[in-house]
């Protein structure tokens, strides 16, 4: 029986709770419930604002045991294996109380940096709309265990189904354990966990396993030969593509690019198309645009469409994937170059920046502060800012607000359905 099953079956039990008794405040910025107990305060996981639950452990973080009183935004998880399975937090919330909690993640964090600025109403997907799953692999009684690791644990869930992923993802998983039963053969995963990135792109699925061991010369030609390798249109051995039909292709405007193996994507496809779009939007009219922390161009090579556009990314397998899908377009784009640039270390610096009139910057959750002094004293008159972290992104509007700039607008995307983790598309001008 999944941790689903016994979170239904508590909750149909009420009175009979033996533990501690709690009653939920609030919702925290992890999707725990935060309740007292004792005088102290507790973080409840599965747990709604209103709820009266009760509890069991010692510490800040008890276990929920049962449902009390349940919310009225409290529904049926959409997956048997919530609650186990550490990949999702929140599908026991009903969606419009969801998205209200999440979009209030932005605004809280723009407060605590002093911003007051309209939050334009969240973008949500469908369920099964995530393009990129990373999932990991254990060997166990002879066995491969596949899935995700439990909350708070290194214990690994099996699933034979994810509902957030597309259909697509969802029909690999069988494959991929047919594949992981070949490298079993050749003594990988004896020892560790292997690591594996699916990626559905335009015309098939990209899998990439990362593991310890060595990719030997048999491997490659079995792996070649093996029914479960031919469901995958490219197949990658600790970065080394060992298996290809065909290049995975991501469509990125008028381009298509081919990402590195295990390469960053945006989540899902429809939430990118929304980003470029409010990007796109508020650049209009740019002649030279800076794409910071720019990846494999997801944004860049849209933007050329109208736009000389400079690229800077850390990571050189990405530059040289946009430089590829920028040539394969035959000229129909405006000039487009790229720079191998540790953008943390090395901003791109105000006097860099003089011939560009707008700027781009998505970088990962450590954000871009650094980068953001430079353009605070830049003469870069629009800025489109993308980011994964809500507390970062606010520190970093603080500093373009600080030089000068005004918030035109900020949309927060939700591409991470059933979890803490939120997009948002911030854009500036002055």
């Amino acid at each position: 029986m999944s941790q689903n099953d016994t979170m239904q079956g508590n909750m149909a039990q009420g009175n009979m709770a033996q533990g501690d008794m709690v009653r939920i405040e609030a919702l925290g910025h992890r999707g725990d419930g935060i309740g007292r107990r004792d005088g102290e305060t507790v973080h409840v996981p599965f747990t709604l604002p209103g709820e009266k639950v009760a509890v069991c452990g010692k510490g800040p973080r008890p276990a929920l045991e049962r449902v009390i009183e349940a919310s009225a935004a409290r529904v049926e998880p959409a997956c048997r294996h919530f609650g186990a399975c550490g990949g999702c937090q929140l599908q026991h919330m009903e969606a419009d109380a969801y998205r209200l909690w999440k979009t209030g993640l932005l605004r809280q964090a723009l407060e605590r940096e002093g911003l007051d600025c309209v939050i334009e109403p969240i973008r949500h997907y469908p369920v099964a709309a995530r393009r990129r799953a990373v999932l990991s692999a254990r060997l166990e009684h002879g066995g491969w265990r596949l899935g995700y690791t439990e909350r708070a644990s290194h214990h690994l869930v099996d699933i034979d189904a994810c509902p957030i992923l597309v259909p697509a993802l969802q029909q690999a998983l069988a494959p991929l354990r047919d594949l992981l039963r070949l490298l079993q053969g050749h003594g990988i995963g004896a020892k560790s966990d292997v690591r594996i990135t699916l990626l559905a792109a335009k015309n098939g699925i990209d899998c990439a396993l990362s593991f310890r061991g060595r990719v030997s010369d048999r491997l490659v030609r079995d792996t070649a030969r093996h029914a479960g390798a031919q469901a995958f249109i490219r197949v990658s051995y600790n970065g080394e593509v060992v298996f290809e039909t065909e290049r995975p292709l991501l469509p990125a405007g008028l381009a298509f690019v081919t990402p590195p193996p295990e390469g960053f994507v945006q989540a899902a496809a429809d939430a990118e198309a929304d980003m470029a779009s409010l990007m796109g939007d508020h650049l209009s009219g740019s002649k030279r645009v800076a794409d910071l922390f720019s990846g494999f161009g997801t944004f860049a090579l849209r933007l050329a469409e109208r736009s000389i556009v400079h690229a800077a990314d850390s990571e050189a397998p990405a530059l040289a994937a946009l430089d590829r899908a920028w040539r394969e377009t035959g000229g129909r784009l405006k000039q487009l170059t790229s720079e191998k640039r540790d953008l943390f270390r090395a901003p791109m610096m105000a006097r860099e920046l003089k011939p560009c009139d707008s700027a781009v910057f998505d970088p990962p959750r450590a954000g871009a502060e650094a980068q953001c002094r430079q353009l605070a004293i830049s003469g870069v008159r629009r800025i489109a800012a993308v980011s994964c972290n809500p507390q970062t992104l606010a520190r970093d509007l603080r500093i373009l607000l600080e030089g000068g700039y005004r918030i035109a607008g900020i949309t927060p995307i939700d591409q991470f359905a059933f979890s803490p983790h939120l997009e948002a598309v911030a854009l500036l001008e002055r």
